[in-house]
């Protein structure tokens, strides 16, 4: 009796195992990174981010610098963040399947439209 109860739980365990979904190996990674500041090392929020092959383009957290793109084909893509007041910068990145790539990007203040005052004297 004791043998046949070993059994059942045996085939149970091996039909169970067997009924299980296969898993698929991943056809897509993903794109994370931050975008910081090159002169003061902190983060800039709100910068645009776009690949080259297009992805899907997305903006950075509001905070943090943050951006991930999800669902991103294998292959080597152009990263690119933009935001008012910086020079716009890029780095290049390799996406694998079932893998995170990393693409911090570092963005230099834009110096070139120095705003400037003007004194007017009236005589």
């Amino acid at each position: 009796m004791i043998i046949m109860k070993k059994i059942i739980m045996i085939l149970a365990l091996f039909l169970l195992i067997q009924c299980t979904k296969p898993t698929e190996d991943p056809t897509t990674g993903s794109i994370e990174g931050t975008v910081f500041n090159f002169t003061t090392g902190s983060f800039i929020g709100g910068a645009h981010i776009v690949t080259s092959p297009p992805t899907s383009a997305v903006l950075s957290d509001t905070l943090a610098g943050l951006f991930k793109i999800d669902h991103v084909d294998p292959g080597i893509y152009r990263i690119t963040a933009v935001k008012y007041g910086f020079d716009t910068s890029s780095v290049s990145v390799s996406v694998l399947a079932g893998q995170i790539t990393t693409a911090d990007i570092t963005l230099r203040p834009d110096t070139s439209s120095v705003d400037t005052v003007k004194t007017v004297s009236y005589e």
